[in-house]
């Protein structure tokens, strides 16, 4: 057996690497299992991994996840739990620095052993938490002016500090809660360890009093580790909270609007809100990927990266001045681009040709590109047949809209056919402006999505598109005298 000094020296070569190593190191040093458990995050590190769930359960059992800290430096001893292998050795349980660290020694380690590791792990936790508090402030401060320039258009210079940046970014906006500097803490040391593991910044701040995380990633969607995390601080910490679609980085302002709008939404039984709305609704849970930006890549291929980036800009946010000043041009040069992609994708002015080139910007990247199948001899379907077959777009469309009436889907058909535009709707509709805007109202109630969000107009116009029939037309709408019949309001 090794001697107590070279052990510890062990230990502390592996504190002087990393967190993780120091925990692989102590589950060798009592030949079992190790685990820090965070009260928000659960595991932070874990060796070997599969004992994470165990550390879990016995850091809640001693009190240490459910019920709170009993105090740093205190110690528990618990027998083996469901996940433990090595027999009825004890397991460990010690407060540290506001996490809980859990050892679990094989049958053959002394009680001596284990208690000298345990201790000196715990010390060495606490020196490393003391470093990084030395260093936090500065980060902080770090992590606000890279966030604030990454709003401001600024990805070159946010590069240039960071060492490389991801092409896209979730942005996360929390306010509310009794103690949002407590709530913030607690996320900063909930994320970092994940921003870690996953080689790309998370970025967290606090901007005029509430919580805002930049999880930047790749173009296709995050893994979901940094939701889950938001979603576990938002519970335990009472704060409300949107989430945006991801976004490229030159996107970001929108973005961050976007997760704003969401927070409108969020209440106590549903604390963390998405800007689409839609969830499992949404069209891109029915296409497969591969096929979704096989299909992008053949749309936008003519686009050059700066008529790509206007007319993202101008879907998004609606408006070519808001377009603008997000990319940080001139309106004349925003014009410019939308006019150069209109000629080279052959016009944009069909509500749904917008509606397809929406769905192409939120493709994944990558897939080579492929051409448009053939037409056939009828109309061209509203979701193409490369992407999804007629059947599975019908049943998509029907259970999207099912919560609608006739008169509902052929209004918000047509609205969403004017670009949300109320009174060239109410017009061809026959209804008055106020009227339409009740509807809408109340079409927004029934689906329980935000009409404002452009990715949920793209979908529910594509949906309304694949069911139209003939008989969907504002003359169908039911007449009384001669004029539009006035609808109730829901009850």
């Amino acid at each position: 057996m090794d001697s107590d000094g070279l052990v510890a020296r062990r230990l502390i070569e592996a504190a002087a690497r990393s967190g993780a190593s120091l925990i692989a190191e102590t589950a060798a040093a009592v030949s079992g299992w190790a685990v820090l458990v965070d009260p928000t995050t659960g595991a932070v590190y874990s060796s070997p991994d599969r004992a994470a769930a165990a550390g879990i359960s016995a850091a809640a059992g001693a009190g240490g996840v459910a019920g709170g800290v009993a105090g740093a430096g205190g110690v528990a001893r618990a027998r083996a739990r469901s996940g433990d292998t090595d027999g009825g050795t004890d397991t460990t349980v010690r407060q540290v620095v506001g996490a809980t660290l859990v050892v679990h020694a094989g049958p053959d380690v002394s009680a001596h052993r284990v208690d000298l590791v345990t201790r000196t792990t715990a010390g060495l936790l606490e020196v490393r938490a003391r470093r990084a508090e030395e260093l936090t402030s500065a980060e902080m401060r770090l992590h606000a002016v890279l966030t604030r320039l990454l709003l401001h258009g600024e990805t070159g210079l946010a590069a240039e500090i960071i060492g490389g940046l991801t092409s896209h970014a979730t942005v996360y906006r929390l306010s509310g809660g009794a103690d949002p500097q407590a709530a913030y803490q607690a996320v900063w040391r909930a994320l970092l360890p994940t921003g870690a593991r996953q080689g790309a910044p998370t970025l967290i701040t606090l901007l005029d009093g509430e919580l805002v995380v930049v999880a930047l990633h790749d173009a296709a969607r995050d893994d979901g580790r940094v939701l889950r995390l938001i979603a576990r601080s938002a519970e335990r910490y009472g704060l409300l909270g949107g989430v945006a679609d991801p976004a490229p980085l030159a996107m970001l302002a929108a973005a961050f609007a976007e997760a704003g709008q969401a927070r409108a939404g969020a209440a106590a039984g549903h604390r963390l809100v998405p800007a689409a709305g839609l969830g499992d609704r949404a069209l891109l849970r029915i296409i497969p990927p591969d096929r979704l930006s096989a299909w992008a890549s053949s749309l936008l291929g003519p686009l050059t990266p700066p008529q790509r980036q206007a007319l993202e800009g101008w879907l998004r946010t609606g408006s070519i001045g808001a377009m603008a000043q997000m990319l940080g041009i001139s309106r004349g040069t925003a014009r410019s681009r939308l006019r150069r992609a209109a000629e080279r994708l052959g016009g944009l002015e069909t509500p749904l040709a917008l509606a397809q080139l929406a769905l192409a910007l939120r493709a994944p990247a990558g897939g080579p590109a492929e051409a448009a199948g053939s037409a056939g001899t009828g109309p061209p379907a509203a979701l193409p047949t490369e992407l999804v077959d007629a059947a599975l777009a019908r049943r998509w469309a029907t259970a999207l809209t099912e919560p609608l009436d006739t008169a509902q889907r052929i209004a918000l058909r047509v609205w969403l056919g004017h670009l949300g535009s109320v009174a060239p709707a109410a017009g061809e509709l026959g209804l008055h402006r106020t009227t339409l805007r009740r509807w809408l109202e109340e079409i927004g109630r029934l689906l329980d999505v935000d009409l404002s969000s452009a990715a949920v107009r793209a979908d529910l116009y594509l949906a309304l598109e694949t069911l139209a029939g003939a008989d969907d037309s504002p003359g169908a709408l039911p007449r009384r005298g001669g004029r539009t019949y006035q609808r109730s309001a829901a009850p």
